[in-house]
């Protein structure tokens, strides 16, 4: 089983997750080549849960942008702009709950 991800409200509700086939996994495994472009990302832990809010969504979302324009693996980019549009989830919007959560679930 590989690594899930989903947004959640903080009461526990989730909004919405990944489905069908999307490689998170070797997302991660494309930034820890270099730690320093995406410090977020490398933080995801592969076999924990790894929680990010409103605030750090925004500079996670920078980080998956640049893996989907420096990556040459299609399986990576998918996953990158499937992450990404999770993550969009999170902003701020006329009649959205403020108060949303991107979970990355590991084995």
């Amino acid at each position: 089983m590989g690594i899930g991800v989903r947004v959640e409200e903080y009461s526990g509700a989730v909004v919405e997750w990944l489905n069908g086939p999307v490689d998170v996994g070797a997302l991660c495994s494309f930034v820890t080549t270099e730690p320093g472009l995406y410090p977020l990302l490398t933080g995801v832990d592969p076999y924990d849960d790894t929680c990010f809010n409103q605030r750090q969504t925004a500079t996670l979302a920078a980080e998956l942008r640049a893996v989907a324009d420096r990556t040459q693996d299609e399986p990576t980019r998918a996953a990158a702009m499937a992450v990404l549009r999770l993550a969009s989830l999170l902003e701020s919007a006329p009649g959205r709950p403020h108060h949303r959560r991107l979970l990355f679930i590991g084995d």
